[in-house]
């Protein structure tokens, strides 16, 4: 092989490794996942959406409606609600999936931005017994949301349950499991319906 041959071999193969060195460095780290305090905060802001009783309608469809997000983008909101009584209890079991699409929320000092992966299912049954008024919460929160928060991003995937803690004056639902990869329980207050 001429002199000329080896230099051109040496050149490509210089080329190649130069290359491969470039792509190596460009691998992005994975992003950094939410903290605690930030999932929490998370969760906050996805139960505030749901709460809100006035939402800016933006359309129909056939089992719901499409609402404005408080900030920016919009939410798919599938909803089921049905009172059985039986005996003497009396329960309220909701279904609703939130399908979030670019949905900006505020919620403890951070803002998301939310993107159905696929969607967040929350299914609640609220009962009271009449002749003790006892009540009963059972219910969960499954599915999934991508996320933006300031230049990060990532998936949040969420198993919660809910359990009912009645020791305190007021009776108040535990949502734990996980959330976010992160072990999580939540508290907040049960309000009946009606109430509101």
């Amino acid at each position: 092989m001429s002199g000329l041959g080896r230099f051109s071999r040496l050149g490509a193969l210089l080329v190649i490794a130069v290359a491969a060195l470039a792509a190596c460095e460009s691998t992005t780290e994975p992003a950094e996942p939410l903290t605690l305090e930030e999932t929490e905060a998370l969760y906050v802001g996805m139960q505030a959406l749901l709460a809100d009783t006035a939402p800016e309608f933006i359309s129909s469809t056939p089992d719901g409606a499409v609402f404005a997000c408080p900030l920016g983008g919009q939410v798919t909101a599938a909803i089921d609600i049905r009172e059985e009584p039986a005996a003497d209890t009396t329960r309220l079991i909701t279904n609703t999936t939130l399908d979030p699409d670019g949905c900006v929320l505020s919620s403890e000092g951070y803002e998301f931005t939310l993107d159905g992966n696929p969607n967040i299912q929350i299914a609640l049954t609220l009962g009271i017994v009449t002749a003790t008024f006892e009540w009963l919460v059972d219910g969960s929160t499954i599915g999934g949301v991508d996320w933006m928060l300031d230049d990060r991003s990532g998936t949040c995937m969420i198993d919660l349950t809910f359990d009912l803690d009645q020791s305190g004056p007021e009776p108040a639902a535990i949502a734990s499991g996980t959330m976010c990869g992160l072990e999580v329980e939540f508290v907040q207050r049960v309000v009946p319906p009606g109430a509101m």
